[in-house]
């Protein structure tokens, strides 16, 4: 019993210390609304989406070396994130079921998303992206894909 609760200790420490080694990052994002969109025009209601949860979800899922925080004040990083999303009108979505069939039914929808990581002491951009993808989801995991790629690449420049 003993040693099963050194073990925990152990562990957490170990975690909290890897943890503290990390980069540490506050996301910061906004969402810009359809232009073509009536609603978004008269200040109307638009599909919300919480593209920073997404980002997170997606900087874990993908693995990224940095830590997520929530008080910006404790970041050394921001990560700006700006996204749109726009629905195909009906017109198009029936001239996509007629020219593609119903492969199309998955790409009524656009998402654009803009990333930047600035690093909070220099306010620097140390890494930029932009991304065009059907979904929010699938943006916010090619942005962690890439921007991990880039952490790699600077730290074996490093060493």
């Amino acid at each position: 019993m003993f040693l099963r609760l050194v073990l925990i200790g152990l562990v957490l420490f170990t975690s909290t210390g890897l943890a503290q080694s990390l980069p540490r990052v506050y996301i910061e994002s906004a969402q810009s609304g359809d232009e073509k969109d009536r609603n978004w025009k008269k200040g109307g209601a638009v599909k919300q989406v919480d593209f920073g949860s997404a980002i997170a979800a997606a900087l874990a899922k993908k693995k990224v070396p940095v830590t997520v925080v929530t008080d910006k004040t404790k970041s050394q990083w921001t990560i700006k994130a700006v996204s749109s999303q726009r629905e195909d009108s009906t017109v198009t979505k029936v001239a996509k079921i007629a020219l593609i069939g119903v492969f199309a039914s998955g790409t009524f929808t656009k998402f654009e998303g803009t990333f930047q990581v600035i690093d909070n002491e220099s306010s620097a951009v140390t890494f930029a992206y932009n991304v065009k993808k059907n979904n929010f989801q699938s943006a916010a995991e090619a942005f962690a894909k890439h921007f991990k790629k880039d952490l790699k690449k600077k730290r074996r420049r490093r060493n």
